[in-house]
């Protein structure tokens, strides 16, 4: 008799051997599918698919970004140009060094479309007239408008201050051995002079539109030869743009203080404007 293909073959220790899992639709009845394992809450789950955005926000914020940059970058180049050539219009009207321009506020390409510009501060300084070295002059310009040219500029009100040492004065004077200092108790338009102990008094007053006047009022025992040209000094202030004139003068402890302003005045062939 033969022997029968499904029946279990018995083992070296006496005990037949299980046949072979089956792997037509059996299942081991004390296995659970992994989907009732994680779904218990003992597995980690299937891995979750990540969104993927479109990345427009990103996109137009580094839009964005890049274009303010280029408008900075594009409004400097401007602002500079026209501060350049403003500084060299000035030069070229006869003032004796070149000016520091500085047009004030930001953006100044819309100050140029709507041709008002706020402020211009100008500054310069170690001006020589003559002998007389000015130690600064500073102004500022506002409620300035372009013309439709961007050619010049009309100016509401400009004013600004010059100041010249007492070294500065000493040397222009040709005064030997002597001193000028601020005396406060005499008044803002007094100068007190001295030579070693002996000293005297000397006033500055303003004499013209473009000129101021230090006159030895009182020296005392001072030698006439060591004043020189102060007995009766007349300083020309040096050509200023935009029609400035000298206002008021002061003496201070830095030296003598000269005010200058103008207003409704031009400041023609200036080129404020970005064209040409």
């Amino acid at each position: 008799m033969s022997a029968d293909p499904y029946q279990p073959r018995p083992s070296r220790g006496g005990w037949p051997e299980q046949p072979p899992p089956s792997s037509r639709g059996q299942r081991d009845p004390g296995y659970s599918d992994r989907r009732d394992y994680q779904e218990g809450g003992y597995g980690p789950g299937p891995p979750r698919r990540r969104r993927r955005g479109c990345g427009c926000g990103t996109a137009l914020l580094i839009t964005l970004v890049v274009l303010v940059v280029a408008f900075v970058i594009v409004d400097q180049v401007a602002r500079n140009y026209a501060q350049n050539k403003i500084a060299a219009k000035i030069v070229s009207s006869g003032f004796p060094v070149r000016p520091a321009v500085s047009i004030k506020g930001w953006p100044f390409l819309t100050q140029v479309l709507t041709r008002d510009i706020g402020r211009i501060d100008f500054s310069a300084s170690n001006v020589r007239e003559s002998t007389l070295d000015i130690a600064s002059i500073k102004a500022t310009a506002t409620d300035v408008h372009i013309d439709s040219g961007y050619n010049s500029a009309t100016v509401g009100t400009i004013a600004g201050t010059g100041l010249i040492t007492f070294s500065a004065l000493t040397a222009a004077t040709g005064a030997s051995g002597l001193t000028i200092s601020a005396d406060p108790s005499a008044g803002p338009n007094t100068a007190r002079i001295s030579v070693g102990p002996l000293y005297g008094t000397a006033s500055v007053t303003r004499t013209g539109t473009s000129s101021i006047t230090v006159k030895a009022d009182s020296v005392g025992r001072i030698p006439v030869s060591a004043l020189g040209r102060l007995g009766d000094y007349t300083i020309d202030i040096p050509h200023l743009m935009a029609g400035l004139e000298v206002s008021g003068v002061s003496v201070q402890q830095q030296g003598v203080v000269i005010a200058v302003s103008a207003h409704n005045t031009t400041l023609s062939g200036s080129g404020i404007g970005t064209s040409g």
